[in-house]
């Protein structure tokens, strides 16, 4: 009798086990408290999932979204969301998975596995996976195709295998431009020989197009006060927060040591935009401006915030089997720096991360057997502080904050500092000089003062830079911002750089041109035609000579 029971309990437990099972796999979309004792990042609070701004202006949108989820007989069980940085596609997502409840499954996609749908089985409700970022995530490798075959092809071939038992299931795809996901999902899917079904769905996988809300300007107000009255409560629920004031805050973007950068984007662009000024005003304590805030004091304020938050931590942490992160005393700008590093090689590569923080001045000097440890010692700090590490859930958080700030960051830092960049650069491998490209090509989209940066990246090593530059544009919503400076830097070699061009030189060079797609890039993808059929005429002419010669050799021979 008594083992009947514990064999009874056993099975209620794993049948329990199951049924949260999917919480390893999809984001509770609650809002989550704070870590007890935590110095937070002011820049969580501009993020979806944390935001304490109420949700606005989107009702329309949620209630289509909901009519799609509900509906049964809607035969479109994949939709597209799609929209540019900051208009909220992301939040809207949320607030979806939020408006379904408990009678449903719904969550961002964590990580995939061959787990999921089972798990949804287990469930026994009906389902919404949200893919967000699926077209371009800033942790990862730029190239679209890369990151569709890891990410979006596995769950879509999962999908057309799921269990037939299994309760319908909603597939919400965010990304930044619809039918250049929906052309390379699609090739990579016939590809890997997917579930015609599923091809068709992807094919006909209607798109909702978010644009930033048109208010008028006492609905600004008004919105701009709620964000304001939102993140003073939630800075005063914050344990730790320092408000920046006085002249502190008017010369913080002067603290990163750099001329200012100033975004093509007007104010309150964005709904992003109308927070991180309630945000700043929040931090600093000062009457709302009659003008808003340059976006450079914006983010000049905010990072003040994080270089502050970043030298305390650095000061304070420790970790099982892990040294205290060394030089800090004499170098208190380290912080800052891996932090930097680890924006230009990816956080989720920790020993390319590493080895590429042994190049920083700091460690100059040091013995291998000292140096490797203290590399090691700053990237598990880094990685504890802004996630990046299990659980799962800290790895769906963007690194540092949102995009558009960060690319602030890495554009004034390496402007004031190209000789970093000259040091972080050349310890990067083929792959992570891939994620380098597609990084500064982001930022030079955000930021006109970047492309300096992008052209001397390409210049340095044209054939492997000038490849990774081009394959990276392909995923910008504008790339005609990019295109003149990877241009300039294929048509000008910096001194002492590399071609690295293979012989036949012109096969490489055609090899480049087909990676620029004219569509895409096309002052690049004039260059480098002109520069392969002059390339192609010079070999041809020295083709001609050498058999000219070797005729002559063997007339010679027979006389």
């Amino acid at each position: 009798m008594a083992a009947a029971g514990a064999e009874g309990i056993e099975r209620r437990l794993r049948r329990i086990k199951r049924f949260h099972a999917y919480r390893d796999l999809l984001e509770n979309p609650a809002p989550h408290p704070a870590e007890p004792g935590a110095d937070p990042s002011v820049f969580r609070l501009l993020s979806p999932l944390h935001s304490p701004v109420p949700f606005r202006d989107r009702d329309d949108e949620l209630a289509r979204l909901r009519h799609w989820c509900e509906d049964e007989t809607d035969p479109h069980p994949i939709m597209l969301l799609a929209g540019d940085r900051g208009v909220g596609t992301s939040r809207l997502a949320l607030e979806l998975a939020r408006a379904l409840g408990e009678s449903w499954t719904a969550g961002r996609l964590l990580r995939g596995s061959g787990k999921l749908f089972p798990a949804l089985r287990d469930r026994g409700r009906p389902a919404l996976v949200v893919v967000d970022e699926a077209d371009l995530r800033s942790d990862v490798d730029s190239h679209l195709h890369s990151l569709v075959r890891a990410d979006v092809v596995p769950l879509l071939l999962e999908f057309g295998a799921r269990p037939p038992d299994t309760p319908p299931v909603r597939l919400l795809f965010v990304v930044r431009h619809a039918e250049r996901f929906r052309a390379v999902a699609g090739e990579e899917l016939e590809y890997s020989r997917g579930d015609p079904d599923v091809l068709r769905l992807l094919a006909d996988a209607p798109v909702l197009h978010l644009a930033p809300p048109v208010l008028d300007r006492a609905v600004l107000a008004e919105r701009h006060a709620e964000a304001l009255a939102a993140f003073t409560a939630a800075l005063e629920d914050a344990a730790g927060t320092e408000r920046v004031v006085g002249t502190e805050a008017a010369d913080a973007g002067a603290a990163l040591g750099a001329a200012p950068v100033r975004p093509e984007r007007t104010s309150f662009q964005t709904p992003l935009d109308l927070h991180a000024q309630a945000l700043v005003t929040a931090l600093t304590g000062e009457p709302v401006p009659a003008v808003p805030r340059r976006f450079e004091e914006v983010a000049g304020v905010l990072f003040e915030r994080e270089r502050r938050r970043w030298r305390h931590s650095a000061a304070s942490f420790t970790a099982s089997g892990v040294p205290a992160p060394p030089g800090l005393s004499d170098h208190p700008g380290l912080p800052e720096r891996v932090m930097l590093a680890l924006l230009l090689t990816g956080h989720r590569e920790y020993v390319t991360a590493s080895h590429t923080l042994e190049r920083l001045p700091e460690f100059a000097g040091l013995e291998d057997e000292r140096t490797r440890p203290a590399a090691h010692a700053w990237v598990t700090w880094a990685l504890a502080l802004h996630g990046g590490t299990r659980p799962a859930a800290r790895m769906a958080e963007p690194w540092i904050g949102p995009e558009t700030f960060t690319h602030w960051f890495l554009t004034t830092r390496l402007r004031a500092e190209p000789e970093l960049f000259e040091r972080l650069r050349t310890g990067l491998n083929a792959r992570r000089s891939e994620h380098l490209a597609g990084v500064l090509c982001r930022a030079c989209e955000d930021f006109p003062e970047a492309g300096e940066i992008l052209r001397r990246y390409v210049a340095s090593h044209p054939s492997a830079h000038g490849y990774d530059a081009v394959r990276g544009a392909r995923v910008l919503a504008r790339p005609e911002r990019v295109d003149p400076w990877i241009a300039e830097g294929l048509r000008k070699l910096e001194p002492g750089s590399s071609p690295a061009l293979g012989a036949p030189v012109s096969r490489d060079l055609y090899g480049l041109a087909r990676q620029a797609l004219p569509e895409v890039v096309p002052l690049s993808h004039a260059v480098l035609i002109r520069a392969y059929r002059r390339t192609y005429r010079a070999e041809e002419r020295q083709e001609r000579q050498r058999r000219r010669q070797l005729r002559r050799r063997e007339r010679g021979s027979s006389a």
